[in-house]
This record gives structure tokens, sequence and C-alpha cells, in this order.
């Protein structure tokens, strides 16, 4: 981080001291870059230089405490296993009355340099380069972790706008994973990370029947396949408005799973249309699950007059 960590702290307590997340807009100095399921990337005038990822909806501060915990886990075991991660400073901020909030706090990085944007604007053999480096990483993490003896298995989220190549060079460089906001983790197929935290977005009419059935659970295992997060980085394409290029990184990801990615066992090739029918299937389920979110919002803020801890995107395309 380029300001001191007591700076960060204090400029951050005096943010939610007046955000109101429902509204994000009306908090000045306040530029909301990006959103999650639990979290906001967020630019402070106050902090030059620096993007807080806002990660929200813990039970208490013991909860607070263990996701600090385990997301410096996650941060050491991806080093180990020789990905590259940006630097994150993981700064909890208490609340008067209220659970604390945990921010992710990262150097901004330029635009330019993240996956998405050389998907959208370099030549096919960038792109190639790309998908390569974030398979190998993906490759790197599942061996590392499969040769352990403690059970630990460690995963990522492929997806190309999750990463940064380099901003100073036509050639691009090992990929530096940026969102590191859920710490894919677990132990004899049992998630380190707090199911429970991650349903508290999901209105609580739905929230049980989520739970019941294991849904977010069952989310989070595709990324320990690493045939689903090369999938999934494709179906991204569409996200991004290059569907076009899909035919080209299925090319990649099956000389990949013949090659390289063979050492983890057979896989079946990949074709486009099963990538874009995981994307459909994967885009779909958001969509609900937002309308739900923003339903949920309405009834809080404006019907029951309770505080709403999250901050959801405007419209979305899918």
């Amino acid at each position: 981080m380029t300001a001191a960590p007591e700076d960060v702290s204090a400029i951050l307590s005096e943010l939610e001291s007046r955000l109101d997340p429902a509204e994000p807009e009306r908090t000045p100095g306040l530029t909301v870059l990006a959103y999650g399921e639990v979290s906001a990337c967020l630019q402070l005038t106050g902090l030059p230089g620096l993007v807080c990822k806002r990660m929200s909806g813990f039970a208490d501060e013991a909860a607070a405490e263990r996701y600090q915990e385990l997301v410096r886990t996650y941060l050491s075991e991806l080093a180990a296993a020789g990905v590259q991660v940006v630097d994150t400073g993981v700064v909890p901020i208490p609340r008067p009355g209220r659970p604390p909030v945990v921010h992710l706090v990262q150097p901004e990085l330029p635009v330019a340099s993240l996956g998405h944007s050389i998907l959208k604007t370099a030549d096919d053999p960038m792109v190639v380069d790309a998908v390569e480096r974030v398979l190998a990483a993906t490759l790197r993490l599942a061996v590392y972790h499969r040769e352990r003896s403690d059970g630990l298995e460690v995963a990522l989220d492929g997806q190309l706008s999750n990463w940064s190549f380099g901003p100073d060079s036509p050639h691009l460089t090992d990929p530096v994973l940026v969102d590191v906001g859920t710490p894919f983790m677990r132990r004899a197929g049992r998630h380190l990370v707090d199911i429970g935290w991650l349903e508290t977005p999901i209105p609580a009419g739905v929230r049980t029947y989520y739970h019941r059935r294991g849904l977010v659970g069952a989310y989070l295992d595709d990324y320990y396949d690493p045939r689903l997060v090369a999938v999934d980085l494709l179906g991204n394409f569409h996200k991004e408005g290059r569907a076009d290029r899909v035919p080209l990184g299925v090319d990649v990801v099956n000389g990949w799973l013949a090659g390289d990615a063979s050492v983890l066992g057979p896989h079946e090739p990949v074709t486009a249309e099963q990538v874009e029918k995981y994307y459909r299937s994967d885009a779909d389920l958001l969509a609900l699950y937002l309308r739900l979110r923003r339903a949920d919002r309405f009834v809080r803020t404006k019907v029951l007059r309770q505080p709403y801890d999250f901050v959801l995107p405007g419209p979305v395309t899918r």
C-alpha cells in the first residue's frame, strides 16, 4: 500500500461512518469500480492509487476475524504454489453497534494491463498468450495441492478480468491474480470459507432453500475442477462482448487439456456450445439472484426502514 496502514484505516473508518451502501452514489469522493456478490470495489479520493474491495455481511467480529485469517492463509498458499498475487492489505473496520466490514486494499492497476482489456483490444496471439498463462497458473496450483499430504485443496477464479499481465511491455508478463476476496480452499470436500456468510446477501425468504439445497457450496465446487475453470474463463468472453473469440479460446483450452493438463487425468474436450450453455446457465442464475436482492433491498430500506449493507450494481449486461 502506498499510504500508511493507520492512514488507510482512518480514511476507511470515516467512509463507513457516512456510507449508505443502498445509495453509494450519494457519498462524496467515492467511485464504485466493480461489484461482487458480497463485495464492491471502491476508489476513494482520499486514497489515491489504491482500490478497496469492501467485504460485508459478517455476523459479528469473530466471523470477520476468521475471514481475515482465511484470506491471509489463502494468499500464503497461492504464493507457495507459485501463483503471483497483487499486494493485498487486509483492513478490518469496526462499526459502532454493527458488525465490522473488511476492506482488501490493493494498488490500482492500469486498466490496459487487465485481462478483460486484453481480451477486448489485443490481437489474437496476445489473447492466446494470456489464456495460456492463466491455464498454466491454474494447473500449477492444482498439481501443487494434489501432491500435499494434508488434504488441503486451493483453487482460483480464472476469468481473465481477475488478472493483470503487466503494463510496460508489448509482451505479457506472468499473470498476477487480483481477485482474492473469496478464499477458495477446502479440506476433505468441506469449504473453509463460511458458507453462511456467502449466503447473507440472499433474501431471507429464499435463503433457507439455497442452504438446504447446498447451492452456494455446489457453485464453489466448480472452481476445483480445472476443466470447469477453463470453461468459465471462456464463458466470460460472452460477458465481455467478445464471443467471437470463443473458438480461439476453445482451441487453446483443448490443447492444454490434451497436453499439460493431462497430468491431472483425462478430460473431455471443450466445445463452443458447452461454453455458451455453461455461461448462460450461470448468467441466468446470477440475474435472478440480483433481482431477488434488489427486491430485498427495496423492502428493507423503503418499507421496513432498515439499514442495508451491500452495494448492488445497476443494470448488468450479461
